[in-house]
C-alpha cells in the first residue's frame, strides 16, 4: 500500500462570509521603517563586527542532502566556465563579486543557489574546483566587510542551507586555511542571523532566515541552544507569512513554492541529525503542499500571480516530491484567496480574494 494522502483543512467559504483582507494595507508604520533602517546601518560599525567575534567550528556535525534536482542547463553551463540565470551571463574567471548585479542574477549568485545546479550535472572531483573557486570569489569581497546584499538576513538563511547541503563541493579542499575560512564565514553568518533573521521581509525571506539559524543549530558543534531559539523564530516567520489554511500571505504562489523548498531543505537538516520536523512545522508543510496544489493548473505546472513567474509541471513535481508531502489540493482558500475548480481535464482557478498589503 502506499503512503496514505492526507487531507488538508476543511475548506470552502461559510455561508454570508466573503474574503477580506485582514490588518489593513498601510504596510509597516514611520517608526517601524526608521528603526530597521537603523539596524540595517548597525551592520557596518564596529559594533556589530565585535558581535560576530567568538569561536567558531572546525567541522559540521553531519552534511545533510539536497532533495531537489537543479537546473541542467544552468550546471551544464557553469561547468563550462559560465554563471548565468535568467537570460544575464557572466564568466567565472572575470566575474567581480564586489560590483552590482541585476537583482535576480545576484540573488542567485549570493544565495549559492547554483551549487545545486552544478551538483545534478558533476561529480565532486568536477564540480569541487569550479564550487570552491567561486567561494573564494566570495571569501574576499564578502566574509569580513558587512553590508549589501551579501550580509541580507534571506541571504545568510539560503547561504547557509546550500553551504551545509553540498559541503562535499566547497570543502573538498586539503588547504586547512581555506577550510578554516569557510567555516569561520559559516559561522558569522550564523551570528549574524540570530540578530538580524526577524528583520527580513515577511514571508519566504524570513522564513529563509530562521531556516538558517536552525539548520546552524542542527550542524554546528554546540549549537542546542540556537536550535531551539531558532525553531521559536521560525514558527513566528511561519506565523506572519502564511495564513492559517497554507497560503503566503503575498498571495504569490512562486513564493510559496520558495517556502516550500526552504522547509524541505530544512527538513533535510533534520533528517541528517536523525530527527524530524518539529510538529507544528511538519503540518503547517503539508497545508502549503495543499494551498500550491491548489492553484496548479491539470498539468501541476503554475501560472504567473502576484507578481510571480511561472512555473513548470517538472519543478513543481520535484519541490513536492521532495516534501515527503502527500495531499489533496486546497480547493476554496478562506486566506489564501484561490478559488479551484475542476471537472474532467479542465481546471478553472480564480483569484477571489484582495490584492495583498502594500508591504508586508
Amino acid at each position: 500500500m502506499g503512503d496514505p494522502v492526507t487531507d488538508p483543512a476543511p475548506d470552502g467559504i461559510d455561508e454570508g462570509r466573503r474574503l477580506i483582507r485582514l490588518g489593513g494595507d498601510k504596510g509597516l508604520s514611520l517608526a517601524d521603517r526608521l528603526a530597521e533602517r537603523f539596524h540595517r546601518l548597525t551592520w557596518r560599525t564596529p559594533l556589530h563586527t565585535l558581535r560576530l567575534k567568538g569561536r567558531y567550528p572546525l567541522k559540521l556535525i553531519a552534511v545533510p542532502e539536497d532533495p531537489i534536482l537543479g537546473d541542467i542547463a544552468r550546471g551544464t553551463m557553469l561547468l563550462e566556465g559560465v554563471l548565468s540565470f535568467r537570460g544575464e551571463a557572466r564568466d567565472i574567471e572575470t566575474l567581480d563579486l564586489s560590483k552590482p548585479h541585476p537583482k535576480p542574477f545576484a540573488e542567485y549568485l549570493q544565495s549559492f543557489a547554483w551549487l545545486r545546479d552544478l551538483s545534478t550535472v558533476a561529480t565532486r572531483a568536477r564540480g569541487a574546483p569550479i564550487a570552491e573557486y567561486l567561494m573564494g570569489l566570495w571569501l574576499t569581497a564578502h566574509a569580513d566587510t558587512q553590508g549589501g546584499i551579501a550580509w541580507r538576513p534571506d541571504m545568510w538563511g539560503r547561504r547557509i542551507l546550500a553551504w551545509t547541503a553540498h559541503a562535499p563541493l566547497i570543502l573538498s579542499s586539503s588547504d586547512q586555511i581555506y577550510r578554516s575560512k569557510v567555516l569561520n564565514a559559516l559561522a558569522k553568518g550564523a551570528l549574524h542571523l540570530d540578530r538580524t533573521a526577524d528583520k527580513a521581509p515577511a514571508g519566504a525571506p524570513r522564513i529563509a532566515a530562521w531556516c538558517g539559524v536552525v539548520a546552524a543549530g542542527l550542524l554546528i558543534p554546540g549549537g542546542e541552544p540556537r536550535q531551539a531559539f531558532g525553531e521559536a523564530g521560525l514558527l513566528r516567520a511561519l506565523g506572519t507569512g502564511l495564513f492559517d489554511d497554507g497560503g503566503s500571505v503575498s498571495r504569490s504562489p512562486a513564493m510559496l513554492l520558495d517556502s516550500i523548498q526552504l522547509l524541505t531543505l530544512l527538513q533535510e537538516s533534520y533528517a541528517a541529525r536523525s530527527a524530524e520536523l518539529p510538529e507544528t512545522v511538519a503540518v503547517t508543510l503539508t497545508r502549503m503542499v495543499a494551498a500550491l496544489l491548489g492553484v496548479a493548473h491539470a498539468d501541476r505546472g503554475l501560472s504567473s500571480w502576484q507578481g510571480g513567474g511561472p512555473a513548470s509541471e517538472t519543478q513543481v513535481a520535484a519541490v513536492i516530491e521532495a516534501s515527503g508531502v502527500r495531499t489533496r489540493p486546497l480547493r476554496q482558500a478562506r486566506d489564501w484567496g484561490y478559488q479551484r475548480l475542476a471537472a474532467g481535464t479542465a481546471v478553472l482557478i480564480v483569484d477571489a480574494a484582495p490584492p495583498p498589503i502594500a508591504r508586508l
